[in-house]
């Protein structure tokens, strides 16, 4: 089953949504270029931070779970909160229900979006078990009730608005096209691009490139934790102008 987004400002941009568990794909080379804050784009940290770390990830996927639940917290409490890194996600869907979830988080406000990102990462086993079973709608919307989004006329509306799937196809066409990204998490680090795993798997490993380009001392402890494995991610895959936000029963 093929999912596809689709903007008519931006014909390229679609997305297949093929199962895929941690979505690794690429040689790890760089792109050039100091990336820069776009317009809905999610960050947290400081404006005149001299590192910025913007993660491409899925809500699905478990390495971005991983990222996000044993990694991230350390990397915010050293770098984030004190100043030395602005954090920036951006959506990349690629499994089914990638899709409506970040419909629903976006649809709260750029106020709530971490907190539903939250919630998703929460119940990232039960989301994909809902989109399995057919009752992925009934999930989102549970999920949606915790943040304001509290009948089923709101949850649809959502579902509904083509000002989102363009924001995410848009987002989905500069990954690609600009970043080379074809995995998740794909971490995209003052205009250099690294795949997740490696040095890229532990919060150690994070640390000390983090210190190696703020010109501190990394710390002496190597040992990293083990993490997801990654596998390969699918193509993206054209289509016609009326494609759209794929129904909540789809299978991922």
């Amino acid at each position: 089953m093929i999912m596809n987004l689709l903007s008519r400002r931006s014909a390229l941009a679609a997305v297949s949504a093929l199962m895929l568990a941690a979505c690794g794909g690429g040689d790890g080379g760089s792109a050039t270029g100091v990336p820069s804050i776009s317009k809905g784009d999610h960050v947290k940290g400081s404006e005149s931070a001299p590192i910025t770390i913007i993660e491409y990830a899925s809500p699905t996927c478990p390495a971005c779970k991983y990222f996000h639940d044993d990694i991230l917290p350390a990397l915010s409490e050293k770098y984030v909160v004190t100043g030395k890194v602005k954090f920036v996600f951006r959506e990349f869907p690629i499994h089914e229900p990638d899709v409506p979830s970040y419909v629903l988080a976006m649809c709260a406000g750029d106020g709530q979006f971490f907190d539903v990102l939250d919630d998703l990462f929460a119940n990232q086993v039960g989301v994909v078990t809902a989109a399995q079973n057919g009752t992925l709608k009934g999930a989102l919307q549970t999920i949606g009730k915790r943040h304001g989004i509290e009948t089923t006329a709101q949850f649809d509306a959502c579902m509904e608005n083509r000002d989102y799937r363009t924001a995410l196809a848009d987002k989905y066409q500069v990954a690609t096209e600009k970043w080379g990204v074809d995995s998740t998490p794909t971490f995209i680090i003052n205009g250099e691009k690294h795949l997740f795993g490696g040095e890229f798997g532990s919060a150690e490993g994070f640390s000390k490139y983090i210190d190696g380009l703020l010109g501190e001392d990394a710390p002496a402890d190597d040992t990293e934790t083990a993490a997801p494995a990654e596998d390969t991610a699918p193509q993206p895959t054209a289509a016609g102008d009326d494609a759209g936000v794929p129904e909540t029963t789809d299978q991922p």
